[in-house]
């Protein structure tokens, strides 16, 4: 055997495939595994003693929104440091292309939001990812295209659903993998289904895939995910359920979660190829704009602000809100933190009461004022919210159809993006799993894995990785189990996760002994049926 660039021995692997950790040695050559299991005579340039520690395949987030920030933090810091070597993005609906001319400005808005302050000299869907790849990334990257952002795209035109597939059909034809929806915000609200299942038979016509953030996740929860079947069984489309959950004290029926899972276990049985994913905090990012009634939210961002100046405007707001973040209807502004807000960053990371005392107004004045503040950039003001009881949490991440991801977007310590994300959720969100949810007993060490590795490489089509065996490629950690065990991933935002030592993407050592090597050899992935 020609010696092998790197040798790690002394360690515990867990494979991805779910099989439980045992003793073997990793080699890699090149940008592929080339070596597992236990042998004296193997030859290596260079070899690292990993005795104590865990080996495992490279993290892959099944649910992203580093798409949203690629461009200011293509070192993927936050996320490469946790293990992550592969993301899936686009999801939610919201991507940053295709763009119509007259969303450029707020497009740029928002990216500057994410550290991004180069031009918006990109249009379509391939322009844009071209634009990411040429300059290279830490991390692989697997894309959807946004049916929000193809949706505005098209707005212009005589006939917009015409338009829409035609910028369908052009970001598969550019690497698309396929679409995804968010129906609680943006313009995905006002779409009829018939419009989302016309868009899946393009979609099912290259075997492709769509993932929605469904149209309600508490009273409407059932007739949501009829409709999700609805459109994956008339296009004929593998499926993504995205972060299929019920926001704590919002509504839900009685049961409706567990007919909500049951019926992806059930819809898998039938041949429909479809899983479902979890967050690992009983918090999440949601969009701001989302808490605003249709005849407010269906208008641009910059009407909408200036229409919100106006005290009828607010009064009739407040009580034509009673969607989305249910709880705030309840009087829970505290659960609501902000998360992203590009006029009143000196508020991120407070909570809505902290706000208002600060403000000297009641909650609901504080959003219209940061909503009017943002003008035409409201669609990028986030907030984090406590949604999910641990409970609930608990039973959604051992599902057996369930993958792990995060629905955060990768940051880093310095500077637009280190101010905007102080939560843990950005820092430690993978690693969480393993430091609390193993632990905890919600899942085995080896099922967390697969849920983060096999599993979904397997879903999405990404052929050869998710799996420390011969020939995959070489997207590899080495895990010291000793940091995993004292890393409280609660309450440390701003620190990088450290329990991954070395990490290694397509066979280039990213992460060594916890430092990022400054190194990118992240690529774009495709699906290969």
């Amino acid at each position: 055997m020609p010696a092998l660039d790197y040798l790690l021995t002394g360690a515990e692997i867990v494979d991805g495939t779910g099989t439980p950790p045992r003793r073997a040695d990793v080699g890699l050559r090149g940008d592929r595994i080339a070596f597992v299991g236990l042998s004296p005579d193997v030859r290596a340039i260079s070899t690292l003693d990993c005795t104590g520690m865990i080996i495992t395949p490279g993290l892959i987030d099944p649910h992203s929104h580093s798409d949203w920030s690629v461009l200011g933090n293509p070192d993927a810091f936050s996320t490469i440091h946790q293990g992550v070597t592969t993301e899936v993005v686009g999801n939610c609906g919201v991507t940053y292309a295709p763009i119509a001319e007259d969303d450029v400005e707020a497009t740029a808005g928002a990216l500057r939001a994410m550290g991004y302050d180069g031009p918006v000299d990109w249009r379509s869907f391939g322009d844009l990812v071209q634009r990411v790849h040429s300059g290279r990334t830490a991390q692989n990257l697997m894309w959807f295209v946004g049916h929000t952002a193809i949706r505005s795209a098209a707005r212009s035109a005589d006939d917009q659903l015409r338009a829409q597939v035609r910028l369908l059909e052009e970001s598969m034809e550019a690497g698309a993998i396929g679409f995804t929806s968010g129906l609680e915000y943006g313009s995905g609200r006002f779409a009829p289904t018939e419009e989302l299942v016309t868009l899946a038979s393009v979609v099912g016509r290259h075997d492709g895939m769509y993932a929605s953030h469904i149209r309600n996740r508490d009273a409407g929860l059932d007739t949501a995910v009829d409709e999700f079947f609805a459109v994956v069984d008339g296009g004929g489309v593998r499926a993504q359920l995205s972060h299929l959950n019920v926001r704590h004290d919002t509504g839900a029926e009685q049961g409706a979660w567990e007919r909500a899972a049951e019926r992806v276990v059930t819809e898998r049985q039938r041949g429909t190829d479809v899983l479902a994913d979890m967050t690992p905090y009983p918090h999440g990012i949601g969009m701001a704009t989302g808490l605003l009634p249709a005849w407010l939210a269906e208008r641009p961002g910059a009407e909408a602000a200036e229409l919100l100046k106006d005290r009828e405007v607010r009064d009739r707001v407040r009580r034509d809100s009673d969607r989305y973040w249910r709880f705030v209807h309840r009087g829970q502004w505290h659960r609501v933190r902000l998360g992203v807000s590009p006029a009143h960053p000196d508020w991120e990371g407070l909570s809505f009461t902290e706000i208002a005392e600060k403000h000297g107004a009641d909650e609901w004045e504080c959003l219209f004022d940061i909503l009017t503040a943002a003008g035409a950039d409201m669609g990028s003001v986030q907030l984090i919210g406590d949604l999910f009881t641990a409970g609930h949490l608990a039973e959604a991440i051992a599902h057996d159809h369930f993958l792990l991801g995060v629905d955060a977007f990768t940051t880093c310590r310095h500077g637009t993006l280190e101010g905007r994300t102080r939560n843990p959720l950005f820092y430690h969100g993978h690693t969480h799993y393993l430091a609390h949810h193993v632990p905890a007993g919600t899942l085995s060490l080896e099922t967390a894995i697969h849920k983060m590795t096999g599993m979904v490489a397997e879903h999405f089509g990404m052929r050869d990785r998710g799996e420390l065996r011969e020939g995959a490629f070489a997207d590899v950690v080495v895990f010291d189990p000793a940091v995993i065990d004292r890393t409280d991933t609660w309450t440390l935002p701003t620190r990088y996760a450290d329990a991954a030592r070395h990490v290694w993407v397509n066979g280039v050592p990213v992460v060594t002994d916890a430092t990022h090597t400054g190194r990118r050899p992240g690529l774009m992935l495709t699906h290969r049926p």
